[in-house]
């Protein structure tokens, strides 16, 4: 009788054993770590979770928080901690767009997507690291920083080269929507990266433009069809491009004081020069000198037209490349 009552007492035990490691495994699986890589890594999920620190913080955004990173193979990588989405939001679908285009892009002015590692909450994005920050910080913040006229123009070209593959060489093209200096980013030896591709939208035939929900993207970069009509096609990433442009050779932001209420970078460039290439002068980055007066009037003349009021005036990534590549002029201010 008592060695029934002790083995009854034992199977309760375990039963009662048995479920709760059951629930505990079943509550643990959302949390299991998957990671996709997208070319031959040196480093699993572990190691990745390991650069999510509060002292590795780099960068804070709209879209999320960026950690550094050291791999075990030496790798040194950014970690981008996506900001809480729920499954079939319109975030979600922009995660999906990031995904599925750096995943597929191999291109040395686009930024590597490295491997995506998530769990049942979290989403990572792991890139290759940029160790001179991003464009934007480079000219209106990071100190000790100074970009000299030839890596400006150097750094135009490039940027260029990467939107024209996403435009004239991705099937089907691709177009950024959200062009601007913050997401160009500097290599080693200040090599432009074209980032962050949340906002991407896949254009299923060419030259057909795609009309939005919602206008998307940053203040004072955005094309004016856009903000209208909701309405975008590359010529939208171009216009914003055109601004990057004025950027480098002003060293201003595209909004900021500029004696008139409501005034942007292109209607002050366009005040200051009067349009004409000659005015140049007036607008180049006072920081800088020995300037090649022929380059600078050739950036600019390529800003101009790229931010044309109507889409159709715009020249194209590939024609803006053309151009940019033709900027080398021997005289100089």
């Amino acid at each position: 009788m008592l060695l029934g009552l002790g083995l009854l007492g034992f199977f309760l035990v375990f039963v009662f054993l048995a479920v709760v490691s059951n629930r505990r495994m079943r509550r643990n699986s959302s949390n299991l770590w998957e990671i996709i890589g997208f070319q031959k890594l040196g480093f699993r999920s572990e190691h990745v979770l390991e650069c999510v620190k509060e002292n590795n913080v780099i960068g804070k955004g709209g879209s999320g928080i960026v950690y550094k990173g050291l791999m075990p193979n030496g790798e040194e990588v950014a970690v981008k901690k996506l900001l809480t989405i729920s499954k079939g939001s319109s975030h979600d679908n922009g995660l999906s767009a990031e995904i599925q285009t750096l995943g597929s892009i191999r291109h040395r002015n686009i930024v590597r997507l490295l491997a995506f590692c998530s769990n049942k909450d979290v989403n990572l994005l792991v890139y290759e690291y940029m160790p001179n920050g991003s464009l934007g910080e480079a000219l209106h913040g990071k100190a000790g920083v100074f970009l000299k006229w030839e890596t400006r123009l150097q750094i135009a070209l490039e940027a260029a080269k990467g939107l024209c593959y996403l435009h004239h060489d991705c099937s089907p093209l691709i177009i950024h929507r959200d062009v601007k200096s913050n997401n160009i980013l500097l290599g080693p030896e200040f090599e432009a990266h074209v980032a962050d591709f949340g906002l991407a939208k896949f254009m299923m035939q060419d030259n057909g433009a795609s009309e939005m929900s919602s206008v998307a993207g940053s203040y004072g970069y955005i094309a004016p069809e856009y903000g209208y009509t909701l309405r975008i096609d590359e010529k939208s990433d171009v216009y914003s491009f055109g601004v990057v442009l004025l950027e480098l050779i002003t060293g201003r932001k595209p909004l900021e004081k500029f004696g008139e209420e409501g005034i942007d970078i292109v209607q002050w460039s366009k005040i200051q020069t009067n349009c004409n290439s000659q005015g140049v002068v007036k607008i180049i980055d006072q920081r800088l000198s020995n300037v090649p007066l022929g380059e600078a009037m050739q950036l600019f003349f390529v800003a101009m037209l790229s931010v044309q009021e109507h889409s159709v005036e715009r020249p194209t990534m590939r024609e803006v490349v053309q151009m940019i590549s033709q900027a080398k002029q021997p005289n100089t201010i």
